[in-house]
Order: structure tokens, then sequence, then C-alpha cells
């Protein structure tokens, strides 16, 4: 059996942002590992980058993979070549038919992604991401924290791999997903989530820490007890 405070959680954060997303779950579970998103390489697909990320990850053995929006979309396809007890999703999606109409309409722009001034967006999103703005719009706030903080690089192709992700890998282990019933980025009436919260938005990692950390320890539960 599996211990709770042995198991690594690796977790992967959302379109090319930093462990900051998770730091209320690394202050909960000392075992949480986020590993830094490493280089793609030019026109790299998914899967192949998948590969690469968990060849620096499989010493770590038994573990649990998940991530939050892109980043559990990653952990899906990391989850294939590691021993991976489960993977839990937080404000993801779990296979490319959960993707929200606009991101579907949008495929054909992927060509376009690569002239997109990233860092220019950020620095005119400097405003957004101040404490006021975060204590009257959370959800707007933490999205704007987590894009401030991502490589412009890994942004543009994290960004054009969700537009033309079309496989959903195929697990030995369970999925458990957890989502904000107010996600308008990933819009939870495409999804299934096993646990729904209530007033969360897509940054639940930062805005409802209590309730993704109890579907994580109830996670947890699950799999010592399978």
């Amino acid at each position: 059996m599996t211990d709770e405070n042995t198991l690594p959680l690796i977790f992967f954060p959302g379109l090319a942002a930093d462990a900051n997303i998770f730091v209320p779950q690394a202050i909960a579970f000392p075992q949480l590992i986020v590993p830094p998103w490493p280089s793609p390489e030019t026109n790299e697909s998914l899967d192949s980058y998948a590969q690469r990320v968990a060849e620096d990850l499989r010493d770590y053995g038994p573990c649990i993979v998940g991530g939050a929006s892109f980043g559990g979309i990653v952990s899906l396809h990391v989850a294939k070549y590691l021993d991976a007890r489960a993977v839990l999703l937080i404000g993801s999606i779990a296979s490319p038919d959960e993707l929200p109409t606009y991101g579907r309409i949008a495929r054909p722009l992927k060509r376009l992604v690569r002239l997109l001034p990233i860092r220019m967006m950020q620095w005119l999103a400097t405003p957004l991401a101040s404490n006021a703005v975060r204590r009257i719009a959370p959800f707007s706030w933490g999205l704007v924290r987590q894009f401030r903080g991502s490589d412009p690089d890994v942004f543009r192709w994290s960004l054009a791999r969700i537009l033309d992700w079309h496989d959903t890998p195929v697990l030995d282990c369970p999925v458990f997903h957890v989502h904000g019933d107010r996600d308008r980025t990933l819009p939870i009436r495409y999804t299934q989530p096993d646990t729904v919260v209530r007033g969360g938005g897509h940054v639940i990692s930062l805005t409802h820490a209590d309730e993704v950390n109890a579907f994580i320890r109830d996670a947890i539960n699950q799999i010592n007890h399978s």
C-alpha cells in the first residue's frame, strides 16, 4: 500500500505558467513536485514532448501525475510513460472532445500563433495583476498572474498544441477531475468532472485551494485503498 506522505505528486501548471500556481498545494503536500517546462523543439508534438518530460521524472518511481488547465492535458500524456497510479485534472479537460466551441473554431488559426506579441501582451496585462484586481476579480487576477509568468516560446508552443490536440491517451490508471462551475476558459458544460467547485473559475488551485486540496486528499485515499 502506498503512503500519502511518500507517493510523489507531479503537477504541471497551465499554459507555460510556473510553480506559483500550486503554492497552496505545495504547503499542504510536501511531496509535490512541479517540474519546469523544458524548451520545446520546433514543431514538437505533444506526445513527443511528454515523453521527453517523463524521461526526467522516471527516477521518482510510482507517482500521481496531474495538472491545471493545459498542464492537465500534458499530464495525461506524461502518465503514459511513467508508473502513474492516477491522473488528477484541475480545471482541465480529459479529451479533445471537451474543448469548448471557440477552441475548435480556432484550430485553423494555429499558424498565426507564432506571430503573437507575447511580451507586449504580458506588459499590457500588468495592471490586471494588482492586489486590487485580486480583491474584486480573483478569477481574472489568477489568469493574468499565470500568463505574466509564462515563457513566451513555451506559451506559443502550448497554445498551438491545444489547437491541434486530437488524440486522447489510453491509460491504465484512473483519472480524477475537479472543475469550477464558473470556469469561463474551459466551461464545465463541456466536461464531466468528478468534483465540482461551486463558484470556482479557471484557477481554482489558487482561488479555491481548500476545495482542491480536499479533492487531492480524497483521490490519494481512493488510490491507497484500491
